[in-house]
C-alpha cells in the first residue's frame, strides 16, 4: 500500500510538475483564453490574446494581448506584449467574476489612433497595478515612459464599459487631437532629465462631464529646433465640467511667461491671462507659424500683457484685450528704437490704439481699427522715410530711393477703406517737407495735401520753393499703370532741374535750352509713363522774359526773350508758337525733334524778321562786312548735329545793306567798276533769292541783287561745309548803260567755281586760267 501510494503521489507530482511545466511552456488552451476574454469581455473590453500562460513566479500571464475598438474587432486600438492577470480562483470555479486586478512590469503598450495608416503611441517601460472591481476600473499606480517624457497616474472610473471616444461637437475628432499632441511632444528634445507628466483622476465614464482630473507637468531645459525652454510649470484641474488652468509657467534664457485662466462647458465659456516677457519671436520660428519673422531681430524681449475671454458654441467668439512693447529690433536692416500699443480684437472687430513707433530719425505715431466693411486709421509720422526704403518694393521704393530728407517731413494722413490693403484703401492728409532734394534736384521747401486711392497717390495741390522760384500744382503717380500726371503746374526754376524732376529721360532734350539771366516761367500739364511706354503726352508752356541761349547746328544762339509751347510725346518733341527777339529782329515757328536714339532727327518752319544780317552773318559765317536787315521763312528737316542731313527750302531778303559785303559777293563790285567806271561804288542794298538745301548745299535759281544803277542776276550751289561753290551771275546795268551794253549782254556773264570763302569770279565766255 505504501508502495503504490507512493508511486500515485509521485505520478501526480509529475503530472502537476508537467501541467506547470506545458501552461508555462505552451500555455493554456484556446478554451482557456476565452474565459479570459469573456472575463474582460463583462468588464467593457474587448481583447484577444495569443498566449496564456502560468508563471510560476508571477501567476497566470497573458501575452500579445490586443485590445479592440468594438466586438466586431476591425481595429486594433491598443497592443501589450504581456500582463499578469490577478485570478480569484473560488469565483473561477463557481462561474463568477474572476479577473481582480492586472499588472504590467515593463510592459510594452502600443497605442494606435487612426483606423489605417498614421503614427501610434508607443509607451515603454509601463509599470502598472490596474484592479478590476465590479463596474469599476481603479488604477492604483502606473509608471511609463512616452516619447521619452516620464508620466505617473492613478484613479478610479466606474462604469467603463459605457464609455466611447467620439467626434468632439466642434467637429474636431478626440483622436486628432491626441495624434496632434503626440506629433508635437515627439519633436521636442529634452536636454535634462525627461519631463514629468503626474496625472490623477475620478469620475464615472457613464457622465464623462463629471469627470475630475488632475494635471501637472515638470520638465528642464525642453527644446524645439533652435528654441531652448530652460523649465516648464503646469498645474490645472478639471472638475464638474470647468478647467481650471491654475499656473503654466515657461522660462527660457531672456524672460518668463505667466498664463491662468478656466473654461467653463456648460456656459461654453473660457478666460485667460497672459504675461509675457520670452523670447517669443524665437518660440514662434520653433513652430514655423510666422516666416515673415525671419527678417525681424530682437534686441531686448517683447512685452506681451493681454487678457481673453472666449464663447464657443454655434457661434464662436473671442474678445482679446491687451498690450504689447518692444524694445530695440531691427526689420529688414532698418532699426527700431521702440513700439508700443494697446490692442483688442473679437474675431470680426480689431483695433491698435496709441501706437508708436521710434526710430532714430523720429516717431510714427496713430490708432488703427477694423471693422466688418470699414476699415479706419489716423498716423502721424516724423521718421525719415529715407530709412524705411528696406521695408517696400517695386516702384515705391524706387521712387523712394531718389529723395533725399537732410530734415524729416511731416505727415499727417487719415485712411479708410473696406479693408486695410493697398486696393481697397483711401488715405487723404498733408504733408510738409524743409530741405530735400529729388534725383539730386533740392528745394528749401514743400508741402502738398495727399490723396491716395485705387492705387493713385496724389500730391494736390502742392507747392515746391527753390532758391531761384517756386512752382506749384497738382502731381498723380499711378502705380497700377506706371503713369505720373502732372496738372497744370506753375513754376518758375531752371527747366533742367524741372525735367529731372519730372522725367530723367527727357533732360537731354532740353539741354540745348539755357537761362543764363532767369528762370522762365513754365506751364506744365500732362501725363509722363514712368517705364517709356506709349502713353506719354507732356506739355510744357514756356515764357523767359530774361532770355534763352539755344545751340543749333554747334553755333550759340542768343534770344533776349522768348515764350512757346513744348509737347513731349513717347517719340518726339513738338515746339510750337516760338516767338523770341532775335538779332534785333523777330524769330518764330514751329519745329518737331524725334526722341528716339536709332531714329534721330528734326523737322522745322522758322521765320526770321528784321533781323541784323550783319549780326547773323558774323555768327553763321563769320562775316565781317555784312550789313542790312534779313527776312527769311524757312522749312527744313535734318537728323542729329550733322549739317549734311540738312534738308528745306525757303526764300530770303536782304534790305538796306550792302550786300556786296557778303563775301561770295564781295569780287563783284571791282567787277561792276569794269564795266562802267564807278558803278561798283553804287552800293547794292537789296539782294533776294529762293533756296534750297541739301547734303550740305545751298541751291538757288532766282538770286536777285539791286542797286541804283545795275541789278545782277544769279544761279548756281553753295558748298558751305566743303568751302567751295558753283555759281554764275549775270549783271545788268540800266539806263543809258544797259541800252549801249544791250548787245554784249553775254560779256557780263560770270562765274565762280572755286572756294567759297575766297571767291574768283571771271567772265564766263572767258577761258580758265
Amino acid at each position: 500500500m505504501r508502495r503504490a501510494l507512493f508511486i500515485f503521489f509521485a505520478l501526480l507530482l509529475a503530472t502537476l510538475l508537467g501541467a506547470v511545466w506545458y501552461a508555462y511552456d505552451k500555455g493554456f488552451t484556446s478554451k482557456w483564453r476565452g474565459l479570459v476574454t469573456n472575463e474582460f469581455r463583462k468588464r467593457g473590453f474587448e481583447v484577444s490574446l495569443r498566449r496564456l500562460t502560468l508563471d510560476p513566479l508571477r501567476g497566470l500571464v497573458a501575452k500579445e494581448v490586443r485590445v479592440y475598438e468594438t466586438k466586431e474587432r476591425k481595429r486594433t486600438v491598443a497592443f501589450i506584449d504581456e500582463m499578469v492577470l490577478q485570478v480569484n480562483y473560488a469565483n473561477l470555479v463557481r462561474g463568477r467574476t474572476f479577473l481582480d486586478a492586472l499588472d504590467l512590469r515593463d510592459a510594452r503598450l502600443s497605442l494606435r489612433l487612426k483606423k489605417s495608416g498614421g503614427p501610434r503611441i508607443e509607451v515603454a517601460k509601463l509599470n502598472a497595478r490596474l484592479f478590476l472591481p465590479p463596474q469599476q476600473i481603479y488604477l492604483a499606480s502606473a509608471e511609463a515612459e512616452v516619447f521619452g517624457v516620464r508620466a505617473h497616474a492613478a484613479g478610479r472610473l466606474i462604469y467603463p464599459a459605457t464609455f466611447r471616444l467620439k467626434p468632439g461637437d466642434d467637429g474636431v475628432s478626440a483622436l486628432a487631437w491626441i495624434e496632434r499632441i503626440a506629433a508635437e511632444i515627439a519633436a521636442l528634445k529634452f536636454e535634462a532629465e525627461p519631463p514629468l507628466v503626474s496625472l490623477t483622476f475620478s469620475g464615472d465614464l457613464a457622465q464623462p462631464q463629471k469627470i475630475s482630473v488632475a494635471l501637472a507637468v515638470w520638465g528642464e531645459k525642453i527644446r524645439r529646433k533652435n528654441y531652448l525652454l530652460q523649465s516648464l510649470y503646469l498645474a490645472a484641474d478639471y472638475r464638474d465640467g470647468v478647467l481650471d488652468l491654475k499656473e503654466l509657467t515657461a522660462r527660457d534664457a531672456v524672460g518668463e511667461l505667466r498664463l491662468t485662466g478656466f473654461v467653463e462647458s456648460a456656459a461654453q465659456t473660457a478666460q485667460l491671462r497672459l504675461h509675457s516677457t520670452l523670447d517669443t519671436p524665437a518660440l514662434l520660428r520653433a513652430f514655423d507659424s510666422f516666416p515673415a519673422l525671419d527678417e525681424v531681430v530682437f534686441y531686448t524681449p517683447p512685452v506681451l500683457e493681454a487678457r481673453a475671454e472666449i464663447v464657443f458654441g454655434e457661434k464662436p467668439a473671442a474678445l482679446v484685450l491687451g498690450h504689447l512693447a518692444l524694445g530695440k529690433f531691427a526689420c529688414k536692416s532698418v532699426i527700431f528704437e521702440s513700439a508700443n500699443a494697446d490692442f483688442s480684437s473679437d474675431g470680426e472687430r480689431w483695433a491698435a490704439r496709441e501706437v508708436r513707433l521710434a526710430q532714430r530719425s523720429g516717431t510714427v505715431s496713430g490708432d488703427f481699427q477694423q471693422v466688418p466693411g470699414d476699415f479706419r486709421a489716423r498716423l502721424e509720422s516724423t521718421i525719415n522715410p529715407k530709412v524705411l526704403r528696406p521695408l517696400l518694393s517695386g516702384m515705391a521704393a524706387e521712387t523712394l530711393a531718389q529723395f533725399e530728407f537732410p530734415e524729416p517731413p511731416q505727415f499727417s494722413l487719415k485712411a479708410h477703406g473696406a479693408a486695410p490693403t493697398l486696393d481697397a484703401v483711401v488715405v487723404h492728409g498733408e504733408v510738409k517737407l524743409g530741405p530735400a532734394s529729388f534725383r539730386g534736384v533740392a528745394a528749401e521747401s514743400a508741402s502738398a495735401t495727399v490723396h491716395y486711392e485705387n492705387r493713385v497717390l496724389s500730391l494736390a495741390p502742392f507747392r515746391v520753393q527753390r532758391a531761384e522760384g517756386g512752382g506749384g500744382g497738382g502731381l498723380y503717380f499711378d502705380f497700377r499703370r506706371d503713369e505720373v500726371r502732372f496738372d497744370k503746374i506753375k513754376a518758375s526754376v531752371t527747366p533742367r532741374e524741372v525735367m529731372l524732376w519730372i522725367e530723367p529721360k527727357l533732360v537731354g532734350d532740353v539741354l540745348p535750352y539755357r537761362f543764363p539771366k532767369k528762370p522762365p516761367s513754365v506751364f506744365i500739364d500732362g501725363l509722363v509713363h514712368a517705364r517709356g511706354g506709349k502713353t506719354t503726352r507732356l506739355s510744357i508752356d514756356v515764357k523767359a522774359p530774361g532770355g534763352m541761349d539755344y545751340t543749333f547746328q554747334k553755333k550759340n544762339l542768343s534770344f533776349p526773350q522768348l515764350s512757346g509751347k513744348l509737347l513731349f510725346t513717347p517719340d518726339h518733341l513738338r515746339i510750337s508758337e516760338l516767338d523770341a527777339a532775335f538779332l534785333g529782329g523777330a524769330v518764330r515757328g514751329d519745329a518737331e525733334i524725334s526722341l528716339v536714339k536709332n531714329r534721330p532727327g528734326h523737322s522745322a518752319h522758322l521765320a526770321l524778321e528784321n533781323v541784323d544780317f550783319a549780326r547773323l552773318t558774323k555768327l553763321l559765317f563769320d562775316y565781317d562786312d555784312s550789313r542790312g536787315r534779313l527776312n527769311l521763312t524757312c522749312d527744313f528737316t535734318g537728323r542729329g548735329e550733322d549739317p549734311r542731313t540738312m534738308e528745306g527750302r525757303g526764300d530770303v531778303a536782304v534790305t538796306d545793306g550792302n550786300v556786296f559785303a557778303i563775301p561770295f559777293l564781295g569780287p563783284l563790285s571791282g567787277i561792276l567798276n569794269g564795266i562802267v567806271p564807278g558803278m561798283g561804288h553804287d552800293v547794292a542794298r537789296r539782294g533776294s533769292s529762293t533756296f534750297i538745301i541739301k547734303d550740305g548745299v545751298i541751291s538757288t535759281e532766282d538770286l536777285l541783287v539791286q542797286g541804283k544803277g545795275f541789278s545782277m542776276l544769279g544761279h548756281g550751289k553753295l558748298f558751305f561745309i566743303d568751302d567751295r561753290m558753283d555759281f554764275d551771275m549775270r549783271i545788268n546795268a540800266h539806263g543809258l548803260p544797259g541800252v549801249l551794253l544791250f548787245p554784249v549782254s553775254k560779256l557780263f556773264e560770270y562765274t565762280a567755281d572755286e572756294r567759297l570763302s575766297k571767291p574768283v569770279w571771271r567772265a564766263k565766255l572767258a577761258p580758265k586760267l
